[in-house]
């Protein structure tokens, strides 16, 4: 690692995440586990694979047609559904990859009989019902019945799910259940045309929270594998561990004096003598500027707070009378001993919501894995090891 900067993921506290949703799912649910923008940016496949070693686990979800092509084409086993849309294009190969698409449109329909002809296999189909979020989907009635029209005649579609999206599970109660009646109605609809689905899912971070008549064959945990709670207002009836951890060490340090400026804008200046250290990690990192001058940093076991505002690829922080030399490690997200920096506390510093902060973490910042009691310091040394698991019929749990 020639840049000390970098993320910890913590695979095992991700799996009893897993687990600690299932223990307050309905015994007849299984876990479909949304792994998209590459695993909350935990990394994609190694929390695909890891997710798999859970019993509870039925099948994957991701938001786009190259996220499952990607896990696909690292070995990752069983059901993939792509939650997003996808073009006609992309239908045709994740069909030939026996990956489960969505399904918004009548032109999606029709792209999908199309490619399980071509590929002389069933295309595995789940047709998503908008009942009130109003981004994708079909509505009950009309709409459905136009579905209808090709589902009932394809030989060449497999109508594995049905499914909808809540949109504000975690704060409006009766938003959601007027949403949880409109699916109701619409799996009705298709149950009159003689039409059962395999897979109906409706719950997601929140409803597995507060609603469990809508756990269904499959529930759909997201954030909350992750280690965070969907919002504030939902009950948090399990504990939930941290997943990513991040790091960086001390660059450089330098002694001020009283009434110096530090940063672009002369944004902080020293109220005494102290010390500023440089830590290279910034904006281009995902690391928010709406954190400049707020956010804490954690160094030798005590709490430090930012100088100045957020730069592109490094921060400043004021260390105070704290003995700090390069190469200490700095923790922006994580714990040391008694002090603890959460995902959520960067949240809500940064105005913004934990997905958003995971996510935001980009490629620059390499990420190592922690599981089973051993660090990997790449996705491919995970796969070889599942790899020889699964040989040695330890073997992933599949759907």
């Amino acid at each position: 690692m020639l840049r000390p900067t970098w993320a910890e993921i913590d695979l095992d506290n991700f799996c009893e995440n897993i687990k600690a949703v299932a223990s307050i799912t309905s015994p007849s649910s299984g876990l479909l586990a949304v792994i998209k923008a590459d695993g909350y940016g935990c990394g994609a496949v190694a929390c695909a694979l890891a997710a798999l070693t859970v019993p509870a686990v039925k099948g994957l979800a991701v938001a786009t047609p190259e996220e499952a092509l990607e896990l696909r084409d690292v070995g990752v086993p069983g059901m993939i559904l792509v939650l997003g849309p996808s073009t006609p294009e992309a239908i045709s190969e994740l069909v030939k990859r026996d990956i489960s698409v969505t399904i918004t449109d009548i032109r999606g329909a029709q792209a999908m009989e199309r490619a399980g002809l071509d590929a002389a296999r069933k295309s595995r189909l789940h047709l998503k019902v908008d009942t009130g979020m109003s981004r994708l989907g079909f509505r009950p009635g009309r709409e459905i019945d136009e579905a209808l029209a090709i589902l009932s005649r394809s030989s060449a579609i497999q109508l594995e799910g049905v499914y909808t999206h809540f949109a504000a599970a975690d704060e409006d109660e009766e938003y959601t259940r007027a949403q949880w009646a409109l699916y109701r109605d619409a799996l009705n609809q298709l149950q009159a045309a003689g039409l059962q689905p395999r897979y109906r899912h409706v719950a997601n971070s929140a409803a597995i929270l507060w609603l469990p008549e809508s756990h269904l064959d499959l529930v759909r945990p997201g954030i909350m594998l992750f280690g965070s709670f969907p919002g504030q207002k939902v009950p948090k009836k399990i504990q939930l561990k941290p997943v990513m951890s991040l790091k960086s060490r001390v660059a450089y340090m330098k002694r001020v004096p009283a009434g110096t400026n530090v940063g672009y804008g002369r944004a902080y200046t020293a109220s005494e003598d102290t010390a500023i250290a440089t830590v290279p990690i910034g904006y281009a990192d995902g690391y928010p500027r709406h954190l400049s001058n707020i956010a804490p940093v954690i160094i030798g076991g005590k709490k430090h707070r930012l100088a100045g505002r957020v730069c592109m690829d490094q921060i400043m922080v004021d260390t105070g009378q704290t003995s700090c030399q390069p190469g200490d490690e700095v923790i922006l997200i994580g714990e040391d001993g008694s002090e603890r920096i959460t995902v959520d506390e960067i949240a809500s510093l940064a105005g913004t919501i934990p997905h958003e902060i995971l996510t935001r973490i980009g490629k620059r910042v390499p990420r190592t894995y922690r599981f089973r009691g051993k660090t990997y310091t790449s996705t491919g040394s995970l796969i070889e090891e599942f790899t020889r698991q699964r040989k040695g019929c330890l073997g992933l749990a599949q759907g």
